[in-house]
C-alpha cells in the first residue's frame, strides 16, 4: 500500500474514529459502492488496535424504499460502539426513525476508494480538521449576530437561535462526538441555529435536484427567517423550494481546505455536492424545518460572526485561533495544507 493511503487508513481509524481496545467495531459497506480494500484495511488497523472487528456488506437500497434496511445492516448499527460506514444509499433520514437517541460514534467514510483515501483530503489531520469545527461551534453557541455575504449577492444576516428555538429540531439530533464532525474525511461544522433571518441569498447550487443555471443563480428573498419570495429562470428549482414550509433556520460551511471532488458539476451535480460542500469554498443553507432539508449553496462566502472574519471569499481565516494553532502544530501538518484545493464550480 502506498503512503498516501496508509495516512489516509490511520487518519480515519486513529484520529477520527479514535478505536479503542476491547470497543465492539463494524465495517458497513454498501456493494459496488466501496473498495474491499479500503474496508478491510480500516478493520485490520482496527483490529491492531485491539478492537473486536466485524466487516459487513449489504446491497444497495432502493429509492422508493428507504426503510427497507437489511436485517445484518440493521444489527450492525445496533451493536457497535463504533461503526464505519460505507454506505451512500442508507441516508440519515432512514436511520433516524430507529435510533432516535442514538449514542455510538458513527464515522461516514465518503473516501470509499483506494485512489480516495490516498488524497490528501484523507490525510488532512481530523482533529485539525475538528478543532476548526469546534471553534465555529463555540462561536455559534456564544455569538449573537451572524452576516454571510457571497459574490453571487448574497446578503443575509441573523441572529444565533437556541436548543429552545423554533427550528427544525428533529436536525439537530445529538450524536456522542457530534453529528457533523465525525464525518471522513468531512468536513463542515455543526449546523447554526439561525433566527431572525433576513436579507437575500443567492443561491448558486440547489442539491439534490439535478443541474442547475450557473449563469443566472436562484435569488431566495427572506424576512423573520422565512422566504418572502424567490426568482429566476429555473422554474423546477423554484418549485422544489416552494414546497418546503418556507422556512431557513439553520447553516454550516465546510472545513477541510484539502476537499478532492471525484465528480464534474456538470455531469453529476448531486454526487459533485456531496463532496464539494465538504470544501471552506461553500456555504449552504437548509430550507425547511424537516429531517431532509434542501440545500441552497453559494460559492466563494465571506462569514462575520460578532465581527469576527470566520471565512474570507471561501477561505478559512482561523488559522491564528489558540487552539487551531496547537492542533496545527501538534499534527506537523504542512503549511500548504491550509490553502483550499481548488474545486471546479462549473
Amino acid at each position: 500500500m502506498n503512503q498516501g493511503f496508509v495516512a489516509g487508513i490511520k487518519n480515519c481509524v486513529e484520529d477520527c474514529g479514535a478505536v479503542e481496545r476491547g470497543q465492539s467495531v463494524y465495517v458497513v459497506s454498501e456493494e459496488g459502492a466501496a473498495d474491499r480494500q479500503v474496508a478491510d484495511a480500516i478493520a485490520d488497523v482496527a483490529r491492531e488496535r485491539g478492537a473486536k472487528v466485524n466487516v459487513v456488506w449489504g446491497p444497495k437500497i432502493p429509492k422508493d424504499r428507504p426503510e427497507n434496511i437489511p436485517a445484518d445492516v440493521l444489527q450492525a448499527y445496533s451493536k457497535a460502539d463504533l461503526l464505519f460506514s460505507h454506505y451512500p444509499s442508507l441516508k440519515r433520514e432512514a436511520l433516524h426513525p430507529h435510533f432516535p437517541g442514538e449514542k455510538r460514534t458513527r464515522v461516514p467514510n465518503r473516501a470509499r476508494t483506494v485512489d480516495l483515501m490516498s488524497t490528501r483530503w484523507a490525510a488532512f489531520p481530523y482533529s485539525v480538521q475538528r478543532a476548526l469545527a469546534l471553534t465555529i461551534d463555540t462561536l455559534s453557541a456564544l455569538g449573537k449576530s451572524w452576516r454571510i455575504t457571497s459574490p453571487s449577492g448574497t446578503d443575509v444576516r441573523g441572529q444565533f437561535g437556541t436548543p429552545d428555538s423554533a427550528v427544525a429540531q428533529a436536525y439537530f439530533v445529538e450524536e456522542e462526538g457530534g453529528r457533523a464532525r465525525r464525518n471522513f474525511p468531512g468536513g463542515v461544522h455543526s449546523p447554526a441555529m439561525a433566527v431572525a433571518t433576513e436579507g437575500v441569498i443567492v443561491a448558486d447550487h440547489i442539491a439534490g435536484f439535478g443541474s442547475m443555471s450557473t449563469t443566472n443563480p436562484i435569488k431566495i428573498e427572506l424576512k423573520d427567517s422565512r422566504i418572502v419570495s424567490i426568482s429566476g429562470d429555473d422554474r423546477t428549482m423554484q418549485e422544489k423550494l416552494s414546497k418546503t414550509d418556507g422556512f431557513i433556520d439553520s447553516w454550516h460551511a465546510g472545513v477541510n481546505p484539502m476537499t478532492v471532488v471525484p465528480y464534474a458539476r456538470a455531469e453529476n451535480p448531486v454526487e459533485w455536492y456531496s463532496y464539494s460542500h465538504c470544501s471552506p469554498t461553500i456555504v449552504h443553507f437548509h430550507v425547511g424545518r424537516s429531517t431532509a432539508p434542501i440545500d441552497a449553496a453559494c460559492f466563494h462566502q465571506s462569514i462575520v460572526i460578532d465581527g469576527r472574519q470566520i471565512y474570507d471569499r471561501g477561505k478559512l481565516t482561523l488559522w491564528d485561533d489558540p487552539a487551531v494553532a496547537a492542533s496545527v502544530k501538534a499534527s506537523a501538518m504542512p503549511a500548504e495544507m491550509t490553502e483550499n484545493n481548488v474545486i471546479a464550480l462549473v
